[in-house]
């Protein structure tokens, strides 16, 4: 699902003050929506080096930490050494050719998706591995014109509303809350260029078909 080269852009990841705030202002604006208790498993999937689900584990009973770069996973692993976390579990996995064990309360990915080819089938794979009435947190770019990337090519170049809706309730979700409050600001081409990024959360509904 990612690129080898998060690997090696891991040890860094967490220098950049932007993403922390970005990803402290997602998690006070979702925390205003939902509640997170001990009784309750989380599943950060495309977590990178765990900004997001460290965040979130303080409130949960466990937090999976789920990504498909080795280097990321031991960012995690060492905050998790560092502050002695007992209810963090980490897995190297890519739920389009992996599977993981067991179901979560809370699915959350972010700034993941756009990476990601087959939606329908990630979706369906969160969809199951979802208990019920459980909830997916979908935290992306909102449709924009290639420049994040510099062009390179990606599969998504961010993702409209309609199809955000369209796509989580032909998967089983109902969708409940979203908002474009957050941006992340770039430099491209020398001038600075804000993205609009979306928090789309949906409860886990009905069987798929």
């Amino acid at each position: 699902m990612m690129e080898n080269s998060f690997d090696t852009r891991a040890v860094n990841w967490d220098e950049n003050p932007r993403r922390i705030e970005l990803i402290d202002h997602a998690t006070k604006l979702i925390f205003k929506e939902i509640n997170i208790d001990k009784n309750q498993s989380v599943l950060d999937y495309g977590c990178g080096t765990g900004l997001l689900g460290y965040n979130l584990v303080e409130k949960a009973g466990n937090v999976t930490f789920c990504d498909s770069s080795s280097g990321m996973l031991e960012q995690v692993e060492k905050k998790r050494a560092f502050y002695g976390y007992k209810n963090v579990s980490i897995l190297n996995a890519d739920l389009l050719t992996d599977d993981l064990p067991g179901k979560f309360n809370m699915i959350f990915s972010m700034l993941v998706l756009h990476h990601v080819k087959n939606i329908p089938a990630l979706l369906e794979k969160f969809y199951n591995h979802l208990e019920e009435e459980g909830l997916f947190c979908w935290i992306d770019l909102d449709k924009e014109d290639g420049s994040f990337h510099n062009g390179n090519p990606i599969p998504h170049q961010g993702f409209e509303k309609e199809y955000l809706y369209q796509s989580v309730k032909e998967s089983g979700f109902e969708p409940f809350y979203y908002s474009t409050e957050l941006s992340m600001t770039r430099e491209v081409n020398g001038i600075t260029r804000k993205y609009p990024i979306f928090i789309l959360l949906s409860k886990k509904s009905k069987p798929i078909g």
